[in-house]
């Protein structure tokens, strides 16, 4: 398997699980397997995704999917985080002088 087979096979891969796939690197480990690994994202989730092929009969012998939601996404128009009323983090949260 040459390189340009491998970032083939990891990009469709990537694609068939829903992801927007960019190529971060990809190398051969040893003399049998390749691995590729990428920046995998969706609308509401990041992560990498990274691949290992066997070089010779060009099956995927693993997969390390580390794809998670983002905490906060700011473009959202879901207001169901207005529970957090005011900008303190309540009362005795650190080095207070007095107690109000």
């Amino acid at each position: 398997m040459t390189y340009r087979e491998a970032v083939d096979l990891g990009f469709n891969q990537c694609r068939s699980r829903g992801y927007e796939c960019r190529l971060k690197d990809a190398d051969r480990k040893g003399r049998d397997v390749w691995r590729v690994k990428f920046h995998a994202s969706t609308r509401h989730a990041r992560g990498h995704l990274h691949l290992d092929f066997d070089a010779y009969s060009r099956s995927l012998l693993r997969v390390d999917d580390k794809v998670k939601a983002r905490r906060h996404d700011w473009d959202d128009d879901d207001d169901d985080d207005d529970d957090r009323r005011g900008r303190g983090r309540g009362k005795k949260k650190g080095h207070a002088r007095r107690d109000d």
